[in-house]
């Protein structure tokens, strides 16, 4: 049965986007049949995967429609075991109607469902905010890992999606559990930083410490992973040891 993974944070520059990516990336080169899905409007995670968002129309905004069209028939290939489902700019409307339907919380499960087998890992690009996108995200996951930048508001920031991700655990999906806090965007000579990375280690399970880097960056529109680019560097190898992680750990 494949494991369902979401990243999620509410707050956006935290390299959330980029984290899907590459961990996508390190799963499917170790053979596990990886689908991500981009579930934020800004389309990130396609951009990121070397797409234009307007170049398809069977994208996830097709999938969450009323009578919406099978996760199937949007799935594309991006390379040996790595698929994705894109995203494009319209899902900022479409979350507002998705808002007025029944049982909205549940509309992405009932999609994944018919596929869900057929994938190792499905990983979850969420938007930065705590939208019904989210909730959606959460309510399907079997985990959730939290990309938090080593800076003060973001740190404070992860007490309130633990808030909301408590809140699933109850109301939704008792299920669901956190994998980790993945520091990100870390300046190891910046005193801040190793603060804040001190006191998430001190209050949540650190599984990754990830370096500010211009490698990160540097292949997004080619839809170039770091480890695409450099497999020794040390970004790439922390997205290593965050795959080592899922496999050791996120097994249902």
């Amino acid at each position: 049965m494949g494991v369902i993974i979401a990243f999620a944070n509410q707050k956006g520059g935290v390299a959330k986007t980029t984290s899907t990516y590459n961990v996508g990336v390190s799963l499917a080169r170790r053979g596990c049949k990886t689908l991500i899905i981009d579930l934020d409007s800004q389309a990130s995670l396609t951009i990121s995967a070397g797409l234009e968002p307007f170049d398809s129309e069977a994208t996830i905004v097709s999938v969450l429609e009323k009578e919406g069209t099978p996760i199937a028939e949007c799935i594309k290939q991006l390379q040996d075991n790595l698929y994705i489902v894109t995203s494009r700019l319209e899902l900022a409307t479409h979350e507002i109607v998705m808002i007025g339907r029944a049982m909205r919380e549940m509309i992405l499960k009932r999609a994944i469902e018919p596929i869900k087998n057929q994938y190792d890992y499905i990983l979850i690009d969420c938007p930065p905010q705590l939208s019904i996108l989210t909730i959606n995200a959460l309510a399907c996951a079997d985990y959730v890992i939290i990309p938090v930048k080593t800076d003060y508001l973001a740190y404070r920031g992860v007490e309130l999606l633990q808030d909301t991700i408590s809140e699933i655990q109850s109301i939704i999906n008792p299920s669901l559990k956190v994998l980790g806090v993945l520091a990100t965007l870390y300046e190891k000579r910046v005193k801040d930083d190793n603060e804040i990375l001190r006191a998430l280690q001190d209050k949540y399970n650190v599984i990754g410490i990830v370096k500010k880097m211009a490698i990160a960056k540097k292949g997004i529109y080619d839809g170039l992973a770091v480890s695409d680019q450099s497999p020794k560097n040390e970004v790439a190898k922390e997205y290593e040891k965050v795959c080592d992680h899922i496999v050791r750990k996120g097994r249902i």
